[in-house]
């Protein structure tokens, strides 16, 4: 079975979950921006994890220069733990990962989201061939 790492990429701190051989979603601790590397590479190596999900935050669908810096850091990070990585659209993520995970900090919750929603409908991919 493939296991994933989600990543919730933020300005200061970042969240992580993975997905369990059984297909739990499970959250981990949430790490400051400036460990997230060694921390990915931790878990990376922990988990034996082997493609990593990055949510994206997409404007109406479309990359606006919040997710073009997203998706900058997301290949850098793939890069450098020597990983596979997909997009999720996360929009939203906000509130509804406070509804379906309240007793997770917001970054841990918004991460677990991220991968719920990418076991459940795939990676986000662009509506034309172009991507902004």
């Amino acid at each position: 079975m493939t296991t994933y790492l989600a990543i919730d990429l933020g300005a200061k701190r970042s969240g992580m979950a993975w997905c369990t051989q059984a297909g739990l979603v499970e959250p981990l601790p949430t790490v400051d921006r400036g460990a997230l590397e060694h921390e990915l590479n931790k878990q990376v190596l922990v988990l034996e994890v082997d493609v990593l999900v990055f949510g994206l935050p997409l404007r109406r669908g479309k990359l606006g220069e919040a997710a073009r810096k997203c998706r900058r850091i997301a290949y850098a990070l793939a890069k450098a733990v020597d990983r596979p990585l997909v997009f999720v659209d996360e929009a939203e993520s906000t509130d509804e990962a406070k509804q379906r995970f309240p007793t997770l900090d917001k970054d841990a919750a918004a991460a677990a989201l991220i991968l719920s929603r990418f076991l459940a409908d795939g990676p986000w991919e662009p509506s034309s061939g172009r991507e902004g």
